[in-house]
């Protein structure tokens, strides 16, 4: 298995653990700064940072600034399954595929489940083609309709608490303006007051 089978959504990553790993795959990079960068995210992997013990555990697991180890792949992956969809997803996999690690169905299908029931696309795809226990359709459309529309709102929650104005456009304002002035009003009076949160 390859990174390339596994989805690269690291919205949930802290920026730290996202551009640690930009420089560890930088191959135009000097190799002493991607080791740094490696070493950086064992320490947030040890602090606990599922997307850093998912990506550690990638690094053992694919190489090539790692020498594979399947152990260690397994421990980070494991630590990181605990709560993340993905990582659930690589060892139900793992598990699956038995080609690197005893295959081991009981665990696989555990671990793709869990995955599935959080809504991971390749953890339900899996689980459909292979025959394996599958949730009934309209459950995992509505689970998978959920967190998307989660997503949506953490995406969106900077302009829902009003940390970014209402803008109003470049033409609206002179209108506004020039309606002011016609009302007797002084073309600079409105300036400081603001319209309903808005700066003009």
């Amino acid at each position: 298995m390859t990174q390339h089978d596994e989805p690269e959504d690291f919205l949930q990553a802290d920026d730290v653990i996202r551009r640690l790993w930009s420089v560890i795959c930088d191959d135009e990079l000097p190799l002493d700064l991607r080791d740094e960068g490696i070493e950086r995210l064992r320490v947030q992997a040890e602090d606990g940072k599922p997307y850093a013990q998912l990506l550690l555990g990638r690094l053992y697991r694919d190489g090539p600034l790692l020498t594979p180890d399947w152990v260690e792949a397994r421990h980070w992956f494991e630590q990181a399954a605990r709560g993340l969809p993905d990582a659930q997803y690589v060892l139900g996999k793992l598990y699956w595929e038995g080609e690197d690690i005893p295959q081991d169905m009981g665990q696989a299908v555990y671990w793709l489940t869990r995955a599935a029931k959080q809504a991971h696309p390749y953890a339900q795809l899996l689980l459909e083609r292979q025959g394996g226990p599958s949730l009934p359709s309209a459950v995992l459309a509505v689970n998978s309709l959920l967190h998307s529309i989660g997503r949506i709102f953490q995406d969106n929650a900077h302009i829902i608490d009003g940390t970014h104005g209402q803008h109003t456009d470049r033409k609206l304002r002179r209108r506004i303006q020039e309606k002011k002035i016609a009302m007797g009003h002084k073309p600079d009076d409105h300036e400081e007051q603001g319209w309903g949160g808005m700066s003009m």
